[in-house]
């Protein structure tokens, strides 16, 4: 295969949060969690801005799936690069699952407040998501590792 070919089948992924930039490189594919569900991209994509939800994200690079939770933000697709911005990105094996279990029931607590505003519910649904997607990711990751005996 020629070098060239190899690159039409990838594109540029740029996830960025207001502390660094999360991750850049060229990927297979792409999907994320929007207000309509799961998103998914593959190079040549026609250009739209969607806007990210807390959750887990993921993408393909030489054939291997990495996953990631992410918080609020947008993405803005082209057909060779998509750029992520929000306002946290962590890799799973930087999770600390007893803090994202503390932070779902603070969470939890806020939402069912009687004395809470609508816009305090408001993030605290956001933190119930990105609380509920760190602690999955955790689990996945350790299915992953207890499967492949590591």
């Amino acid at each position: 295969m020629a070098k060239d070919e190899g690159k039409k089948n990838k594109m540029m992924l740029e996830v960025v949060n207001p502390y660094e930039v999360f991750y850049e490189g060229q990927v297979e594919s792409i999907v994320i969690p929007t207000l309509d569900g799961q998103f998914g991209v593959l190079p040549g994509h026609a250009p739209i801005v969607v806007a990210v939800t807390p959750g887990v994200a993921r993408f393909v690079v030489d054939g291997q799936e990495k996953k990631f939770v992410i918080s609020e933000g947008f993405a803005e697709i082209g057909q060779h690069v998509a750029v992520v911005v929000c306002n946290a990105a962590e890799w799973p094996e930087s999770i600390d699952a007893g803090r994202a279990k503390r932070a779902l029931e603070r969470a939890h607590e806020r939402m069912h407040d009687a004395s809470a505003t609508e816009e305090q519910r408001i993030y605290a649904r956001h933190a119930i998501r990105r609380a509920k997607a760190r602690l999955q990711i955790v689990k996945d990751n350790e299915k992953k590792k207890d499967q492949f005996g590591l």
